[in-house]
């Protein structure tokens, strides 16, 4: 299937590693970096973040969109451009699965269902596929162990 793809993709790559993390706040984070540079990154603290390289030309500010895909489930996330950092080249941005902060329905139901669905369109995913209206990429299954349920718990009194 990888391999199919690949050829079918010639834009995917799958060089590179998964890391989950724990920072000075005890917040977790999911990362997948290329030659050193971030790529992809799931993280939780004050809010829910979703970063990833955009694929095609990104531009350094305004609306953007990325759809993300496994094999049989893809994800339309709506967020913003963003600078990329020496170390970090994502340059798509959601904050909170797309939920405003007043939102009264963030961490609510309707916002667990869109984070479960997230998750699980990761967890599944050989390749994960990042992709926009012009290019598109892949990054091989999260091989980490114990990343999802920390990452689950975001929001919540633990």
């Amino acid at each position: 299937m990888t391999a199919s793809l690949l050829m079918a993709c010639p834009g995917l790559s799958l060089a590179g590693s998964w890391k989950f993390e724990f920072d000075a706040r005890d917040d977790p984070s999911l990362t997948y970096s290329q030659d050193g540079k971030i790529i992809f990154l799931l993280s939780c603290g004050h809010a829910f973040a979703l970063h990833a390289k955009y694929p095609g030309t990104p531009k350094t500010s305004g609306s953007a969109s990325i759809e993300i895909s496994n094999a049989s489930t893809r994800m339309t996330l709506r967020g913003e451009f963003e600078e990329p950092t020496a170390d970090n080249q994502t340059t798509f941005v959601q904050w909170d699965l797309g939920f405003a902060r007043q939102d009264p329905e963030l961490y609510g139901n309707r916002w667990d269902k869109v984070m479960l669905r997230l998750l699980d369109l990761i967890a599944k995913a050989d390749p994960l596929t990042i992709a926009s209206r012009q290019q598109r990429y892949g990054i091989p299954r999260v091989d980490v162990p114990g990343w999802r349920h920390p990452i689950e718990m975001c929001g919540r009194d633990q």
